[in-house]
């Protein structure tokens, strides 16, 4: 996706009814708006995150003066559920309890409390349990599409969970044997079922990628969501969309390693 493209459409998404409104404007993908307006309203919530907490006080009287929680969080342009959280525990309710709250507000006493829960649950279609499902299931929806072209092309490969305990970070497939492509030798993949634009690449290099190429070499990463047209790799990771394996398979079939 052009840059230019990929940045009107972030800062168009600004609320959840903003998603289906700009696929429909731009002919993309509804999901893919979703994907891109759950980055954007993960990361500002994380940096605005203790502005709110210290508002806390002030907020949690706003509440007991009948103003409901989704408005508030309406208001601050902040997610319901994590608005709901910071207000329980101002008010003294665990995060453990509050949490349970979420998951079954029909064993809720309180009336307004349990509507507000309700509330919340049904506004939040990020951080709510139908929310963090979905985002669940994109993500093993990707890793099994990948599984499944790598086997189906003959690579041999271990998972994340074949790995696990036995190196410090795991990619979700490391290759039984190196696969030469585009100047690399590509010894792990990882799946992304996230739009890669800079601020995300940046955050999976420092947190991933580049431990990967220490331990293990070269990589190969798919976002499945695509990518920005003109972002780049480091020189030992290749960053692709789904098109890249188009790519792949072409290096394959002219190594003679095409699909069985």
């Amino acid at each position: 996706m052009k840059r230019e493209t990929y940045s009107d459409i972030y800062y168009s998404l600004k609320r959840p009814e903003d998603i289906k409104r700009e696929a429909e404007r731009t002919g993309l993908p509804e999901e893919l708006m979703l994907v891109v307006y759950t980055q954007k309203t993960v990361r500002y919530a994380t940096k605005d995150y203790y502005q709110i907490v210290e508002m806390a006080p002030s907020l949690l009287r706003r509440w007991q003066k009948g103003e409901s929680m989704v408005k508030i969080a309406r208001r601050l342009n902040f997610p319901p559920i994590l608005l709901g959280l910071i207000l329980s525990n101002q008010s003294g309710i665990g995060r453990k309890k509050f949490w349970k709250m979420v998951r079954e507000p029909e064993t809720v006493n309180d009336r307004r409390l349990r509507s507000e829960m309700e509330g919340i649950r049904k506004a939040d279609i990020l951080y709510s349990p139908e929310g963090s499902q979905v985002q669940k299931e994109r993500g093993i929806l990707g890793e099994e599409k990948l599984s499944k072209w790598l086997v189906d092309h003959g690579i041999t490969f271990q998972t994340e969970k074949d790995l696990r305990g036995k190196f410090p970070k795991t990619p979700d497939f490391l290759l039984d044997e190196p696969v030469g492509f585009e100047g690399l030798k590509i010894k792990w993949i990882d799946s992304k079922a996230s739009f890669g634009d800079d601020i995300e690449i940046r955050r999976n290099n420092r947190k991933q990628f580049h431990q990967y190429v220490d331990l293990f070499g070269d990589g190969l990463v798919l976002y499945w969501f695509g990518i920005i047209d003109d972002i780049r790799g480091d020189g030992r990771v290749i960053i692709g969309d789904s098109n890249v394996l188009d790519r792949l398979e072409e290096t394959l079939s002219s190594n003679g390693k095409g699909s069985p």
